[in-house]
């Protein structure tokens, strides 16, 4: 994976072919307590479109990347600008999961100029967590990594996404996702979404229990313009549980765009 150094931290990305100041750039970013492997069934299909530039990156504190986390949905939003400036990033197009959807909402509102697009999947603007997931991660987190599959995915979906998405989660520091969680239930702009004001997509899932279609909902129904879709039978990581209608609507978007 190519690097860059943010503040001192060096922060790993995934990158199609060349980055050029003359095409759109997609940047992807997960959600609390994950990594660029959230979308590892998007790269593929994404490296294929040849009129933008493709960036996933690691947040500080997850997969390869340095650093120890931040403590707000606004501080990463802020380290995402870091970034983006330091690769010479314009014409952004946000994609953001789970917290990285709150994080694309701030970085939106606050820097409307630099963001082209965006996408929000599986996110709301607000993020509670449940009281006994924040204990359960401080207190028992091998605990919590057992059942944390049976929430994050629909009963339906593979083994075997369940068990990579525990071996994800084991190896990002329990103070990480703990930070994460924290940073995720203090996030609440209900009153800012509006300020969106650029092309947005947004994608729910009917069996996600962490971010319900009710979310998308409230999100469509106050940015102008938005794009909704809800994918059937899946739960809060439909990129890998229907990676192909995932994808297939996400194309359909970033294509609208050129």
């Amino acid at each position: 994976m190519p690097s860059a150094f943010v503040k001192g931290l060096k922060i790993n990305y995934i990158a199609g072919e060349g980055l050029e100041k003359s095409r759109l750039s997609i940047l992807m970013i997960h959600g609390a307590g994950q990594s660029s492997l959230t979308w590892e069934y998007q790269v593929d299909e994404l490296k294929k479109q040849s009129k933008f530039n493709l960036i996933i990156l690691d947040l500080p504190g997850h997969g390869k990347s340095e650093g120890s986390g931040l403590s707000s949905i606004r501080e990463y939003s802020g380290f995402i600008k870091d970034f983006t400036d330091t690769l010479g990033l314009e014409n952004l197009i946000l994609v953001g999961h789970s917290m990285g959807g709150g994080i694309v909402q701030v970085f939106t509102i606050d820097y409307p100029d630099t963001v082209y697009a965006c996408v929000l999947v599986g996110t709301g603007a607000r993020l509670r967590v449940a009281k006994e997931t924040l204990e359960a991660v401080k207190n028992n987190y091998e605990a919590y990594c057992k059942i944390a599959p049976t929430r994050a995915f629909a009963s339906s979906s593979p083994e075997e996404l369940k068990k990579r998405f525990v071996e994800g989660i084991i190896r990002t520091p329990q103070s990480v996702v703990r930070q994460d969680f924290i940073a995720c239930d203090e996030f609440d702009i209900m009153n800012k979404v509006e300020k969106i004001k650029v092309p947005t997509l947004i994608i729910s899932a009917t069996e996600d229990i962490l971010t319900p279609v009710r979310y998308g909902e409230y999100l469509h129904n106050r940015i102008e313009g938005s794009k909704f879709h809800v994918i059937k039978d899946v739960g809060h990581f439909m990129m890998q549980e229907k990676a192909d209608e995932f994808n297939r609507v996400l194309l359909e978007f970033l294509i609208s765009l050129c």
